[in-house]
């Protein structure tokens, strides 16, 4: 069993009025929120390198 079908079965474990299809929406749209803070950050990350190379003086 895949980690969404765990997922999917814990949740409709816990929420028996849901249908199957009701809990897989649930779970995709969750996991794509948390793709896309996770990218939202690594963004601001890589920004912030930038910005502090560009900042950062010349060694010899």
């Amino acid at each position: 069993m895949t980690k969404i079908d765990e997922k999917v079965e814990k949740l409709l474990a816990k929420h028996p009025g849901l249908t199957k299809l009701e809990a897989i929406k649930i779970v995709t749209e969750k996991n794509e929120r948390k793709k896309k803070k996770r990218s939202e950050k690594t963004d601001r990350s890589n920004a912030k390198k930038l910005r502090n190379e560009a900042n950062r003086p010349e060694r010899r």
